[in-house]
């Protein structure tokens, strides 16, 4: 991994982590190797984080905060649903596409719910799925939208930004980005006509 010199330790460590996991899969991956990703001791590695689950689960708790406040920047402009919509799910797919490895683990990772990291993953995300429930509850309540369940509604747009994001990861660079790009207007619209209530 090269050094920039600058970056703070702590965030040094979760990149090689999220680098080295990527690569050779979580099991297979230990300290001592993302240590030396890092270029620090293991022992450097201990002063910040309990083991290789602590640093996962850190970085995405991390994510999962910043995700917090977009939603809430967002979702508070005075303009339309599908344009709140459009821009939380251009900002996702933007900071997915510069953080690929880190997606990956996240997706390969919580998929796991037997294992203590896929648990804590899943409980992460349970708590972002409640955040769009409470949303669309809102929406429901001012009648702007058509009747639904907020927690159904909410996991669904969950489940397939998540399911656009994997299949993205699998192609190639050019079919990925392409993918990316087009992924905001695609779902925004798929979610806008699901959820807008009927003209007669």
């Amino acid at each position: 991994m090269k050094k920039s010199g600058k970056k703070d330790r702590r965030e040094d460590i979760q990149e090689a982590a999220i680098e080295v996991i990527a690569r050779k899969g979580y099991f297979q991956s230990t300290v001592k190797q993302i240590a030396e990703e890092a270029g620090v001791s293991a022992g450097t590695v201990y002063n910040y984080f309990e083991d290789k689950q602590d640093i996962i689960f850190k970085t995405f708790s991390s994510e999962l905060e910043d995700r917090k406040k977009v939603y809430e920047a967002v979702f508070g402009k005075d303009i339309s649903l599908f344009g709140q919509i459009r821009m939380v799910l251009d900002r996702h797919f933007s900071k997915a596409a510069k953080q690929e490895q880190l997606m990956k683990v996240i997706i390969q990772e919580k998929s796991k719910p037997g294992l203590r990291l896929g648990r804590k993953l899943n409980e992460c995300y349970e708590e972002g799925i409640l955040e769009v429930a409470n949303l669309v509850e809102e929406y429901l309540e001012e009648d702007q939208i058509r009747e639904c369940d907020p927690t159904v509604v909410a996991s669904a747009m969950f489940g397939a930004v998540e399911s656009v994001m994997w299949y993205g990861l699998l192609r190639d660079p050019e079919t990925r980005v392409e993918i990316f790009d087009q992924a905001p207007d695609a779902l925004a619209n798929f979610f806008w006509k699901g959820m807008k209530k009927q003209t007669k």
